[in-house]
């Protein structure tokens, strides 16, 4: 039985927590070689979570890390449904308030950073999508 005290369960939901960390760590660190300023990292709200907040210039970037460690069900891109964009958005608009501002008082920008595994390939490949949400206000 998989209950929430299968120890195995919990070192596998532990070892993606720490993949995802290393993934989200590298992207920071890319981001902020690409000039752009950290603010913030897993902030999490009832409608959805943001993994990295970052600033370019008079944007807010709200970036979404994904991984794949297998091209069987496609690229990690493919992974981001209309639902997921809905949550993203939702998610932004949560943290913008607890900052006293909006999606229509502040330019943002919605990018998806993806690490690729083939198998054919040792390390995971890189991709930076800016403006992977139209986000029009």
């Amino acid at each position: 039985m998989l209950g929430g005290n299968n120890p195995i369960r919990k070192s596998a939901v532990s070892n993606t927590r720490q993949q995802g960390a290393r993934f989200e760590h590298q992207a920071r660190r890319f981001l902020q070689q690409q000039g752009l300023k950290f603010i913030a990292a897993n902030q999490f709200f009832p409608c959805g979570e943001l993994d990295l907040i970052m600033q370019d210039g008079d944007f807010m970037v709200f970036v979404e890390v994904r991984q794949r460690s297998d091209s069987r069900f496609g690229d990690a891109w493919e992974s981001i449904s209309a639902q997921k964009q809905r949550r993203w958005i939702k998610a932004a608009e949560a943290w913008l308030n607890q900052q006293h501002k909006s999606l229509e008082t502040c330019a943002c920008r919605f990018d998806l950073i993806t690490f690729d595994q083939h198998r054919d390939q040792p390390e995971p490949h890189f991709h930076w999508f800016k403006h992977f949400i139209e986000f029009n206000h």
